[in-house]
């Protein structure tokens, strides 16, 4: 790679502002799901796509970002990502009919797919080794600000505007893009005799089909109740195998479309196992906490999005504060306090009921994420550490690639999880409701005597009843997120053994090598 006496957070700036952009694209349009619907004449499953069929395409070109590194360079890379990303962009806002915005959203995606691991491969290569923190601190504004902030613009864009404006803002910004990374990203043209320029057809076919499957199945499955249904098992069974095929693949080819033996490597198979839960616990509430309060406390979605945005600008806050800190700091030690505070936080969660005040979701929301900077970019630092610069497009693209997907299984996941224990919660309260049980009779017997004074009695005892069971639909509710939060403070502190599994190099060593 040719020397640039280039400042490396102008590097930084310069690949940190498209993955920004690609990031906030995934989670911008989740709030404006309805109105394209409403735009389209679409139904709520119809347009979902719009926002599956863009992680899928991202998803996809993840395994292929080492390859297209060796081949054509990182920088030429990032110039035909950042295109082909504005140019999905602008089919987007040009497109007729749903069909037509779900093709112009897959272009999007094919363009945004190797950007954010572009990113974290040059930050990796720019910043010296003692200052990794740092780098990762600032990679994590795009990888974890960036989904968080991505409602609340695509929101205001939305409500003040029209959804258009979520794609017609990024035209401009890509050009932006595109000038800083010609002007201060420098040029990596690959030796053509060191690498093989064969590609792995097979190999990619095979993680095409397993992550098409797995996001249809994650899409579809709880609309068609799950493996209920005989084509979600034949699927999901397709999946599986396409996976599992994928990986004896990669490790028998020769010329394998990524190098999945990155994770022999130790410390790059803990450190990602351990980023994919910081990213559960992130998403997962980013899912549950809007969920509770627009279900249980009837908050409107402009009011929820509202209590979540403080935690975006905590996080922001925090990943640039943690990257100074982690100079002085010991990564191990950062990484478990900061496991330990998001266990704290979601633990505060199980204490929320149908009275809580708006100040009781944002006081965990912001301890959550001042823990998810505090782990994430030690985290990421150590899992980079012992690997060779050769091997870091690769690392990266793995490292995103599994991230995603845990993720993706994760949120659905966590959707199902209330859906269903609430069931089971049902089935535990329903034996209270008995006219053996004195306190259910007084209950009833008070509601009853309320309603008589503007009802007949015999409609007077149905509403009594049915007041009573839909209290009770709300305490099994109430208890599905008690157990999904209690579950997760669980796995927070379960989590951090594996750090001891994880080696720190001296950064005398770093320097010497």
């Amino acid at each position: 790679m040719e020397e640039k006496k280039v400042n490396p957070y102008i590097v930084a700036i310069s690949v940190l502002l498209p993955a920004f952009l690609a990031l906030a694209a995934s989670s911008a349009t989740n709030v404006s799901q309805p109105h394209i619907a409403g735009f389209y004449g679409a139904t709520q499953y119809e347009a979902n796509t719009v926002i599956t069929c863009y992680i899928i395409s991202g998803g996809l070109m993840l395994p292929v970002t080492g390859y297209l590194v060796r081949t054509i360079g990182k920088k030429l890379l990032m110039f035909y990502s950042i295109w082909i990303f504005a140019l999905g962009c602008l089919l987007c806002v040009l497109a007729p009919n749903l069909q037509a915005l779900i093709g112009a959203r897959i272009v999007q995606g094919i363009g945004s797919g190797c950007i954010l691991p572009l990113s974290q491969a040059v930050l990796l290569e720019v910043f010296p080794p003692e200052q990794r923190g740092v780098a990762m601190g600032l990679f994590g504004v795009a990888a974890m600000f960036s989904p968080l902030a991505g409602p609340f613009i695509g929101g205001y864009l939305t409500d003040n505007y029209s959804w258009q404006w979520i794609f017609i803002m990024n035209i401009p910004l890509c050009m932006l893009s595109f000038i800083l990374v010609k002007i201060f990203l420098s040029n990596d043209k690959p030796e053509k005799q060191k690498y093989n320029k064969k590609f792995d057809i097979i190999g990619y076919t095979s993680i095409v089909i397993a992550l098409g499957c797995m996001q249809v199945v994650l899409d579809k499955g709880q609309q068609y109740n799950w493996f209920d249904t005989t084509w979600v098992c034949w699927v999901t069974g397709l999946s599986i195998f396409a996976f599992v095929f994928f990986y004896v693949w990669e490790l028998e080819y020769k010329y394998p479309v990524i190098d999945i033996r990155v994770f022999k490597d130790r410390n790059f198979l803990c450190g990602t196992f351990i980023s994919s839960f910081i990213n559960i616990m992130l998403y997962s509430t980013l899912l549950l906490v809007p969920m509770f309060a627009q279900s249980l406390l009837g908050y409107s979605p402009s009011k929820s999005g509202l209590a979540m945005f403080p935690r975006a600008i905590v996080c922001l806050i925090g990943l640039l504060v943690v990257g100074e800190i982690s100079k002085y700091v010991k990564p191990k030690i950062l990484a478990a306090v900061g496991l330990l505070t998001m266990g704290m936080s979601v633990l505060m969660l199980t204490q929320l009921n149908t009275t809580s005040s708006i100040e009781s979701i944002i006081l965990p929301n912001i301890l959550l994420c001042i823990g998810v900077p505090t782990a994430f970019v030690p985290i990421t630092a150590l899992s980079f550490q012992t690997l060779s610069a050769s091997k870091n497009a690769d690392g990266a693209a793995l490292h995103a690639l599994f991230k995603n997907i845990i993720t993706a299984i994760s949120t659905a996941m966590s959707a199902t999880f209330i859906a269903r224990v609430s069931q089971v919660r049902q089935t535990y309260l329903v034996e209270h409701l008995s006219p053996h049980n004195p306190i259910f009779q007084h209950k009833l017997l008070m509601l009853k005597s309320k309603f008589l004074i503007h009802y007949p009695a015999v409609l007077a005892a149905k509403k009594a009843s049915g007041s009573l069971y839909k209290e009770l639909l709300q305490q099994a509710r109430l208890a599905s997120f008690f157990d999904a939060f209690s579950l997760l403070a669980f796995l927070s502190i379960a989590v951090i053994p594996l750090l001891l599994f994880i080696k720190e190099k001296k950064q005398k060593a770093e320097k010497l090598s």
